[in-house]
């Protein structure tokens, strides 16, 4: 049988250790498997670098969007290692956004099958992108959310967290510089996206986020107002849904192989969900750059 390493993170999201027994059983049974567990004093990355340099090409990783994010970063640029994921987390947007079912079964049954897709990643400063990176209120919610309304709500937790801060958000001045043009204004979120469910309000500008096609899509909100919140965020739910671009004034969106983003006063920028530095950051899309396990395409 082929060889797998599974990297377990019984802290990131709702991880635990009777999953941990399932995947292992349902998982043995089509691999070699090497499992490998986060503790307190160790990272995913840490464990998937070990488990490279011991000679794995296949790496899945149980647990929240972190945890994904966190053993991808060591494999973007190997198209020779593939990512498998078992969704563990609170939002699991990145395998939302890749039609990764949540279901424990299924998840393992997408990575016994075997089928892979190249998709692109970013860079962000000198820190690796797969989801995306979010200033302002955006950053605020993810870091914020009252963890009992994550227990109770899940990643609407998030979409809620967001509607109540938009209400209140301070409007910052904040410079783009790409596609060879710069422009400076004002805006309560700016997010940057490689992937980007429905749930993902702020990051619904365009039409729809794709994940192999090279490029970023940037979405950038200015909000005034109780009033104002509950229609943007409205607006952009019911047009993510339909996959249409967002026509509201406030809401401007383009996409770019790279941007540069500076703002008048330091602002706290979160990448794939962690708090990771301060403006101003460039972002570097990576072409088709990790190999991950998806469900295989239905047949029309």
């Amino acid at each position: 049988m082929p060889h797998a390493t599974l990297i377990h993170h019984p802290g990131g999201g709702s991880a635990s250790d009777t999953e941990l027994d399932q995947a292992r059983s349902l998982l043995s049974q089509h691999f070699e498997l090497d499992v490998r567990i986060v503790e307190e004093n160790t990272v995913p990355s840490q464990h998937a670098e070990q488990a490279l340099k011991d000679g794995a090409t296949l790496l899945i990783a149980s647990g929240g969007d972190g945890t994904v994010s966190s053993v991808a970063s060591t494999m973007i640029g190997r198209t020779d290692l593939t990512l498998g994921i078992l969704p563990r987390g609170t939002a699991n947007s990145i395998s939302r956004h890749l039609d990764i079912p949540k279901e424990l079964e299924q998840a393992c049954a997408v990575i016994s099958a075997g089928h892979s897709r190249l998709i692109d990643t970013a860079r962000v400063n000198d820190q690796q992108m797969i989801l995306l990176t979010t200033i302002g209120v955006h950053a605020e919610a993810i870091t914020e959310v009252d963890p009992e309304l994550k227990r109770n709500y899940g990643a609407v937790a998030y979409v809620l967290e967001m509607a109540d801060r938009m209400r209140d958000a301070d409007l910052f001045e904040v410079t783009l510089d790409a596609n060879g043009q710069q422009v400076t204004c004002s805006a309560n979120a700016v997010t940057v996206a490689n992937l980007a469910p429905a749930t993902s309000l702020l990051a619904q500008g365009t039409a729809a986020v794709v994940e192999d096609d090279g490029l970023l899509d940037v979405t950038v909100v200015a909000i005034r107002g109780l009033a104002d919140a509950l229609s943007t965020s409205f607006h952009l739910a019911t047009r993510a849904l339909r996959q249409l671009p967002a026509e509201r004034e406030n809401v401007g969106f383009f996409r770019t192989a790279e941007i540069r983003i500076s703002t008048k006063e330091p602002k706290r920028v979160m990448v794939d969900g962690e708090d990771a530095t301060e403006t101003p950051i460039v972002v570097r899309a990576l072409p088709r750059s990790l190999r991950v396990l998806v469900p295989a395409p239905t047949p029309d």
